[in-house]
């Protein structure tokens, strides 16, 4: 009777094997965003300049970054992430160096433990966002 187990047993041993391994997550996987300070301003307009305050959230998976961008709604010129904007894309290096780019933007920067730092050359000149994990313990910049 126990050889009659046998062949069901590898074939299911074989099943099991030849079934996708579930990766582990990375370290800087995970829900991330960073936010600038307005640029370029010296008195408060009634126009948005295109350097207001920018709040960028993004997806780490795998090394790849992904997001959205969008316009706040009632002309406060805000730019905020969200579904259906100009993409985000980019990569995470091994070290926690960032390459993103939206539209015709280019972005570096680091991710360091929950901590996150990207640069980038906007309409009103260098532009330095700082911020970390969503949902990270002790982090006090949470979604706005």
């Amino acid at each position: 009777m126990k050889w009659m187990f046998m062949p069901s047993s590898l074939a299911i041993a074989a099943l099991v094997l030849a079934l996708p391994r579930a990766q582990a997550a990375g370290p800087y996987d995970g829900d991330w965003f960073v936010d600038a300070k307005p640029a370029g301003q010296a008195q408060p307009t009634a126009e948005s300049s295109g350097c207001d305050a920018v709040r960028i959230e993004f997806r780490v998976i795998d090394n790849r970054v992904t997001g959205h961008l969008r316009r706040s709604p009632y002309g406060t010129g805000r730019v905020e992430s969200g579904e259906g904007g100009p993409p985000i894309s980019g990569t995470v290096q091994p070290d926690g160096t960032v390459n993103a780019q939206w539209q015709n933007y280019r972005a570096t920067g680091t991710l360091s433990g929950d901590r996150a730092e990207v640069r980038w050359k906007g309409e009103c000149g260098p532009r330095v966002a700082t911020g970390g994990r969503i949902g990270a313990t002790g982090s006090s910049q949470q979604r706005q």
